[in-house]
C-alpha cells in the first residue's frame, strides 16, 4: 500500500496536467469552430498584385487594409466601418477611400501587399490608415480533423508567432512609409461567446492575441488599437447570418468607437 500510495503522489500530477492540456485543446477548438461542426471560413486565396495608384486628389484620403472585416463583409447595407469612418472625415474636410482588403485575407498576404510600391506610395501620402488583420490567421490554424487534441494548442502556438512577425513588419512598413498619419488597427472579438464546450477558453484565447496586438501597436508611434472585443460580447444582435461576421449594428459600433479617436481635419 505504502509503494501504491507513493507511486500516486509521483504520477498524479503529470496525469491531471495532461488531462487539462487536451481539455484545453479540444474546447478551444471546439469555440474556435463555433461547436458546429464547420471550420470557420475559407483559406485565403493566392495573393494577387495590388491594383493601386498613386493619389492625386487633394482630398484627404482613407487608406484600409486587411482581411473581410476591412471589406465589410456582413453588412446588409454593404457599407462596413469604412465607410462610415469616410463619412465623419467627409464632415469636417473632403475625403476619398482606398480600400485594399481581401476576403480571408492572413497577415502574410497583407505583409506582402504593404511592401509593394504602389501601397507605400499610397501610405505615404494617407490621412488615416485602418488595418483590419489576424482574426484568418488564427482561426485558419485551428485544425479540421476530428480530434485535435495537442496539435490544437501548437498550430495555434505556430501562427500566433508568426502573426506576430507578420504584424511588426507591416506596421514597420505603413510608418516608414508614413511617419505621422493615424494608424487605427481593429482587435479580434468572441463571435461564440459562451456557446458550446470551451467557449470561455476560446474567449481566453482571443483575449490573448489581443494582448499581443496591443504590445506591438505600442511600439509604433501614432498606432492604436480600435478594442472590439465587449462590442460584440453576449450581442448576437451584431452579427450577421453568418454568426461571424458584424452586421450593419455591429460595423456601425465599431465605427463609432473609431470616429470618437479622429484627429481634426488640419
Amino acid at each position: 500500500m505504502i509503494g501504491s500510495s507513493r507511486f500516486w503522489l509521483w504520477r498524479l500530477p503529470g496525469v491531471v496536467a495532461a488531462g487539462a492540456t487536451i481539455l484545453f485543446a479540444g474546447g478551444f477548438w471546439l469555440a474556435l469552430r463555433g461547436a458546429l461542426g464547420d471550420p470557420i471560413g475559407a483559406p485565403p486565396p493566392p495573393p494577387q498584385a495590388a491594383q493601386a495608384s498613386v493619389r492625386t486628389s487633394s482630398r484627404r484620403l482613407l487608406l484600409v487594409l486587411g482581411d473581410s472585416l476591412a471589406r465589410g463583409t456582413g453588412d446588409e447595407a454593404g457599407k462596413g466601418f469604412s465607410a462610415d469612418v469616410l463619412e465623419v472625415m467627409k464632415k469636417k474636410a473632403p475625403a476619398e477611400i482606398a480600400n485594399l482588403s481581401v476576403n480571408g485575407a492572413e497577415s502574410a498576404e497583407l505583409k506582402e501587399l504593404v511592401a509593394s510600391a504602389n501601397v507605400r506610395s499610397l501610405a505615404a501620402s494617407a490621412d488615416l490608415i485602418l488595418v483590419s488583420i489576424g482574426g484568418n490567421d488564427l482561426s485558419h490554424a485551428v485544425p479540421r480533423g476530428p480530434d485535435p487534441g495537442i496539435r490544437a494548442i501548437e498550430d495555434v502556438s505556430t501562427a500566433r508567432r508568426r502573426y506576430a512577425e507578420n504584424l511588426r513588419a507591416i506596421l514597420g512598413d505603413l510608418r516608414r512609409a508614413n511617419p505621422s498619419a493615424p494608424i487605427f488597427l481593429l482587435g479580434l472579438y468572441d463571435p461564440f461567446g459562451d456557446a458550446g464546450p470551451g467557449g470561455r477558453m476560446g474567449a481566453s484565447v482571443i483575449l490573448n492575441w489581443n494582448t499581443l496586438i496591443e504590445e506591438t501597436a505600442f511600439s509604433f508611434p501614432a498606432t492604436l488599437v480600435i478594442p472590439t472585443f465587449d462590442l460584440f460580447e453576449r450581442r448576437p444582435d451584431r452579427l450577421a447570418a453568418d454568426r461571424f461576421h458584424p452586421n450593419r449594428k455591429g460595423y456601425a459600433a465599431i465605427a463609432i468607437r473609431m470616429g470618437q479617436l479622429l484627429p481634426e481635419a488640419p
